[in-house]
């Protein structure tokens, strides 16, 4: 049974008009000259249901935003979306009636939020699939969504000469055959899922192979010592390093016990070492003392030549009168100077009585007392500086004096074991990094054995996985037949379309695609346009028609064709075909009545009696856009020619 879908209306909102276009007969035409915004009317549609539009200048210049009435399943709902950047990753689910806000809906798929795909498919009852896919090499899975579904709804004059259902695509492709066979009930989710399972495993198991290859590979170049061998050469190598733990801690015992006939010795030699410790220390307070007291007298020497400076240059300068600056040489007899403040400085002029000889006399005598003191001070620092070197170097040779008796001492006893426990010493440590060299190998060894087993099982669980695969897929063959029931269908369909050339004609098993008289699609393109899209208009009415008699088969109840008489021709037999092509859409539709809709645009209205068909005439004069006048024929901008939002 077909899954019921249909348009009802659309509204385009500019902003300064309003337009309705209504879809209120089984089959509408949109008629009118090419410009006239024919390919965009049916963008629109696809753009409302949260489609990739390509849309004209005229409609991303002008459109504010779209509004499509539709029925999905048993659902009735308005869909409103912005034009352009601002809101159009949304789309408003309105009341049909009211136009309400229900919800607002995102388009593309975010973690835990639904989208506008997910609310039409379930209303639609379709089901809800992943398909496993292949991303940078790496298996993955890829949610259908109802705007892969549209693809089979939507004929675009820009494809449906050149392609099926977008076949050539290769980001597409996949997505299109598993819809075809989810359509079909060729597959379900369960097949779905072990084929993404078995994908995953083969992901897993090829990542295994490489790392077991890149361990193999080290173990090769490092090493060329077999796991046994490895393992034979630790033990021995512990034993070794048992054995020189054991004779290094007896030369560490041996040298204790010589040791402690030289302890009052020692305990002399730390003594003078403390005591010369301490005299170094009291040296370094010494100087450090003898310098803050140099310090001092020196401060105190320029305090004096400071002051001896300052007297003679009031002796000097005081009785003189300055009028011209001792520095820039510019005359001072016209500068503005207050009473009482000098006229060079500009500062107060401090009374005369404030320069006292007497007092500067004083202060000369108390700073040569300052200086003596702080001389008498610094010599008797500097002599405590003496003492404390003489006692430093007495320390320091006494520390000499009682090293050279404890070598003298331990030279023949306790020198030779220090060597023999540097050496055994150096052999531990020599054993210690061989077990750890041996172990690192070891644990390669180990690690290449585990990615191995990883890959065996991998494989096992693929193998049965595989298994299952190919069970499922027998219990669903038999729904085999109804994709030749389909080429049966397909081919009736060309048969009176009267392609004079077509002998046999079939949709392919594995690809869904159709073969006619044994050649692929794509061999037909050489042929001329007009044969292409007979060819692919009669594939989507198949499908179509068939969904409409079989009740398990999930072809949408629409069907949206742009230009199907694209590239036919103007010669007789031409026009006759595209006749005949009408001619079909009227049967389908008197045979179906309101279960099927067909929306087409065309340049002429449909070659048929107009009461079959509802019909939207567009113009120049009257163009798709409401409010915005149209250039003209010669500024007219198709949407197939390529401007994506």
């Amino acid at each position: 049974m077909a899954v019921h879908l249909k348009f009802l209306a659309l509204t385009v909102t500019t902003a300064d008009a309003e337009q309705t276009y209504r879809f209120n007969q089984p089959a509408t035409v949109i008629s009118g000259p090419s410009g006239s915004g024919k390919s965009s009317l049916l963008m629109l549609l696809k753009h409302a249901i949260g489609g990739d539009a390509i849309l004209t200048p005229a409609v991303r210049d002008h459109v504010h935003s779209v509004c499509a009435e539709i029925l999905v399943g048993d659902e009735h709902l308005a869909l409103k979306r912005m034009i352009g950047e601002s809101g159009s990753d949304r789309v408003d689910v309105l009341d049909p009636v009211t136009l309400d806000l229900r919800e607002s809906l995102i388009i593309r798929a975010e973690e835990g939020k639904t989208t506008l795909s997910d609310r039409l498919l379930s209303a639609l009852g379709f089901p809800r699939v992943a398909i496993p896919v292949r991303r940078e090499g790496k298996a993955a899975k890829a949610n259908m969504t109802f705007q892969a579904l549209f693809a089979y709804v939507y004929l675009e004059a820009i494809y449906i000469d050149t392609q099926i259902v977008r076949h050539q695509q290769s980001y597409f492709d996949g997505m299109r055959r598993a819809l075809f066979e989810v359509i079909f009930g060729l597959t379900d989710s369960v097949l779905l899922d072990l084929k993404q399972r078995s994908a995953q495993l083969l992901t897993d198991m090829k990542t295994k192979t490489a790392e077991h290859e890149n361990v193999s590979n080290f173990l090769r170049a490092s090493d060329s010592r077999s796991d046994d061998a490895l393992r034979a050469e630790l033990g021995g190598l512990r034993e070794t390093l048992a054995l020189a733990e054991c004779a290094l801690g007896a030369l560490r015992s041996e040298l204790e016990e010589s040791s402690a006939a030289d302890a009052v010795l020692r305990q002399e030699l730390q003594q003078a070492v403390a005591a010369a410790r301490d005299a170094g220390q009291e040296v370094v307070a010494a100087r450090e003392l003898l310098e803050a007291r140099e310090s001092v007298v020196a401060q105190v020497e320029l305090d004096r030549l400071r002051l001896d400076r300052s007297a003679t240059a009031i002796e000097k300068l005081s009785p003189f009168d300055f009028v011209i600056c001792p520095r820039c040489m510019q005359r001072l007899e016209g500068r503005p100077v207050q009473e009482d403040h000098c006229i060079v400085c500009l500062q107060h002029d401090p009374p005369d009585e404030s320069v006292d000889s007497a007092a500067i006399q004083q202060t000369r005598e108390a700073l040569e007392r300052q200086l003596s003191d702080a001389r008498a001070v610094l010599d008797a620092d500097a002599q405590v500086l003496a003492a404390a070197r003489d006692r430093a170097q007495q320390a320091d040779f006494l520390c000499t004096t009682l090293r050279r008796e404890l070598d003298a001492q331990t030279r023949d006893v306790v020198a030779p074991r220090f060597d023999a426990i540097a050496n055994s010493s150096a052999r531990v440590a020599a054993l210690g990094a061989s077990i750890d060299a041996v172990t690192q190998l070891r644990d390669a060894w180990a690690r290449a054995r585990a990615i191995a087993q990883e890959v065996k099982d991998l494989r096992a669980t693929r193998t049965r996985v595989q298994a299952d695969v190919k069970t499922r897929s027998l219990v669903l063959a038999a729904r085999g037949q109804l994709v030749d029931d389909l080429s049966q269908v397909f081919f009736n369909l060309l048969a009176e379309l009267h392609l004079p050339w077509v002998r046999a004609a079939v949709i392919d098993p594995k690809t869904y695609l159709p073969v006619i008289d044994g050649n692929p699609f794509e061999s037909l393109q050489a042929s001329g346009g007009g044969i292409t899209t007979c060819v692919s208009i009669a594939y989507s009415l198949a499908l179509l028609e068939f969904g409409l008699t079989h009740p398990d088969v999930l072809v949408p109840s629409l069907l949206i064709i742009d230009s199907p008489r694209k590239a036919l021709g103007n010669n007789p037999d031409d026009q006759e075909r595209g006749n005949r092509i009408y001619g079909r859409f009227k049967a389908l539709v008197d045979t179906y009545g309101d279960r099927v809709q067909l929306i087409i645009a065309d340049n002429d209205t449909a070659p048929v009696p107009s009461n079959t068909f509802n019909t939207i005439p567009l113009d120049y004069n009257q163009p798709m856009v409401p409010g915005v006048a149209h250039p003209g024929p010669e500024h007219t901008h198709r949407a197939e020619d390529g401007y994506e939002v």
